[in-house]
């Protein structure tokens, strides 16, 4: 499985094809151990389904949570990412994590900043969208008071889409380590990809 707009790790091309650092590392790895792959390009809430039931097999890029353990099997990190607030330039209120309580916050449904946010209890009123670049695109045009994701994804986001008005504020929310993943008990897979890696 393959997000769409998980810029530089997961992309989606117009014509449904997988690309991005975390997916060109998975071929590699399976390539690596005399394997390869095919993907569905999907929303992450739908892939994150589909892994669980069982429709896919392994996906790329998934945060180790701990709600996550239950329901995945994680191959040893190969990345690990930092959270971060975004919030548009003109903001004086939202300048570290104590800052989030009583607003709207968007993020990404199902992400691990999502999952963050609920674990952290800070108050904050969770507005879950189907894409980080639409609540990016949403904050900047003034619908929401702070967007909380990867850091580096924020900054490709932003980038890719013309959207000046945002900044990164405050410390470090949280590291998060990748994996690529499979269904929980997949044991044969995992120990494949882990070699591959």
């Amino acid at each position: 499985g393959c997000e769409p707009d998980y810029p530089p790790f997961c992309i989606g091309t117009p014509d449904g094809k997988a690309q991005g650092f975390s997916v060109e590392l998975l071929r590699a790895a399976l390539k690596a151990v005399g394997h390869q792959a095919t993907f569905k390009t999907a929303p992450w809430a739908e892939l994150k389904e589909d892994l669980a039931e069982g429709r896919l097999q392994a996906l790329p890029l998934v945060g180790r949570t701990p709600e996550r353990e239950r329901v995945y099997d994680f191959t040893f990190p190969y990345i690990t990412m930092h959270g971060t607030i975004v919030v548009r330039d003109d903001n004086t209120d939202i300048r570290g994590p104590a800052d989030l309580n009583g607003k709207a916050v968007a993020v990404l449904k199902g992400d691990n900043a999502e999952e963050y946010l609920r674990r952290s209890q800070l108050g904050a009123t969770i507005v879950s969208l189907p894409s980080f670049d639409a609540a990016l695109r949403e904050l900047s045009q003034g619908r929401h008071d702070a967007v909380v994701i990867q850091k580096l994804l924020a900054f490709e986001l932003m980038r890719k889409s013309g959207l000046t008005n945002l900044v990164a504020v405050g410390p470090r929310l949280y590291s998060q380590d990748f994996c690529f993943s499979t269904r929980v008990g997949d044991r044969k897979l995992l120990s494949v990809l882990n070699e591959g890696l």
